[in-house]
């Protein structure tokens, strides 16, 4: 994974933690099939989960030699950070009516 999408996903992670549900201390991290919160994470956890996962996997790939798969990876777990902030955006919105 380049440098440049994780900073992306560094900067995404600290513009939802300043900006998403800004007085909520726990923040979902899965849902089940009809929606309801199935746990939840801290909130600074919950946020830098996924640029800490992609510094973990890049490591591991790093340590296997595998360098080829690290745009792929990282590009992945990008969309799937942005999943998780618009599906935490809209939970927040649901609480707030």
């Amino acid at each position: 994974m380049s440098l440049v999408i994780l900073a992306v996903m560094i900067a995404i992670g600290g513009f939802a933690y300043l900006r998403i549900a800004p007085g909520t201390s726990a923040i979902p991290m899965q849902w089940s099939l009809r929606g309801e919160v199935n746990w939840s994470a801290p909130r600074a956890a919950a946020f830098a989960f996924v640029p800490g996962l992609s510094v973990a996997i890049c490591a591991i790939f790093a340590a296997s030699g595998v360098i080829a798969l690290f745009a792929i990876t990282g590009s992945v777990l990008l969309i799937c950070q942005i999943i998780h902030i618009l599906l935490v955006r809209r939970w927040a919105a649901a609480r707030q009516m």
